[in-house]
C-alpha cells in the first residue's frame, strides 16, 4: 500500500475524534418554571365620568359639551392630591330612515390618585354638576408595584435556584448550568366597576357613592432552562 493511502486511512480514522472533540455529546437539559405571589390591597383608584349631549345643530352641540366640561375640569381640579385628564372625545350622527335626525356627543374625564375619599368625594360633586359616571376601576399604585415586583423577583429567583438543586439531585447529578432565564410580571387588578348611566336629581347632590378597593394579586414568573451534569 502506498504512502499517500496510508495516510488518508490515517486521517479518516482519526476523524471521528476530531469530530467528538469539536461536538461534544449534548448534556441533559432541564426546562421548568417558577412563580413569586403577593395579594396586597389596592392604593390607586380610577374613575372615568362623562359628559352626553344631544341635538341637531352640531356646532352649538360642541358648545354645549366644551362649556359643561370645562366647569367640571374646574371643579376637579380643585383636588390637588387627583390627577385629573381629558379622556375621549366622540360626536356620531343618529340616524332616523337613513337620514341624520340629530348629533350625539360625549366627552370623558379621568379622575384618579390614592386618596380613595377625597376621589370619591370629587365623584359626588361632578355626579351633581350632571356627569355620569362611566365607571371606577381600583388597582396598584406604580411607586407600589415596582417596589413589590423588585422583591418578588429576588423571591423567584431564589425559588428557581431551588428547584434547579433539587432536580439535579433528583437525578443524581452534582449540579447545573443555567443554560437561559426569562422574567415576567402580571398583576390581577379588581374589575372595572360600572356606573350608573343615570344624572342625579338635586335631592342627591350631597350622595358620594360608595367603594370598596379590594386587593390585587401581583405574579412574578421565572421560565428556565438549566443544563445538568
Amino acid at each position: 500500500m502506498s504512502r499517500t493511502a496510508l495516510l488518508v486511512l490515517a486521517l479518516l480514522a482519526a476523524a471521528p475524534v476530531r469530530g467528538a472533540e469539536l461536538f461534544p455529546p449534548p448534556k441533559d437539559q432541564v426546562s421548568f418554571r417558577v412563580e413569586a405571589t403577593r395579594e396586597v390591597p389596592n392604593d390607586w383608584a380610577t374613575a372615568t365620568l362623562g359628559v352626553d349631549e344631544e341635538g341637531s345643530d352640531a356646532a352649538a352641540l360642541a358648545a354645549r359639551v366644551n362649556r359643561r366640561m370645562a366647569e367640571a375640569l374646574a371643579l376637579a381640579k380643585q383636588e390637588t392630591e387627583l390627577e385629573v385628564s381629558s379622556g375621549a372625545y366622540q360626536t356620531q350622527p343618529v340616524y332616523d330612515r337613513n337620514k341624520i335626525a340629530r348629533w350625539r356627543a360625549s366627552q370623558d374625564l379621568i379622575v384618579e390618585g390614592a386618596n380613595v375619599d377625597k376621589l370619591t368625594a370629587l365623584v359626588g360633586r361632578l355626579q351633581a354638576q350632571g356627569l355620569l359616571l362611566r365607571g371606577v376601576a381600583f388597582s396598584v399604585a406604580p411607586e407600589t408595584r415596582k417596589r413589590l415586583e423588585d422583591e418578588l423577583i429576588g423571591e423567584a429567583l431564589a425559588a428557581f435556584r431551588e428547584r434547579a438543586g433539587l432536580i439535579a439531585r433528583g437525578l443524581g447529578r452534582r449540579g447545573w448550568n443555567l443554560m437561559s432565564l426569562a422574567i415576567g410580571e402580571s398583576g390581577m387588578p379588581m374589575p372595572y366597576l360600572q356606573g350608573a348611566a343615570m344624572r342625579m336629581e338635586a335631592s342627591d347632590a350631597a350622595v358620594a357613592p360608595a367603594f370598596e378597593s379590594g386587593r390585587s394579586t401581583l405574579r412574578v414568573e421565572v421560565n428556565g432552562m438549566v443544563e445538568v451534569e
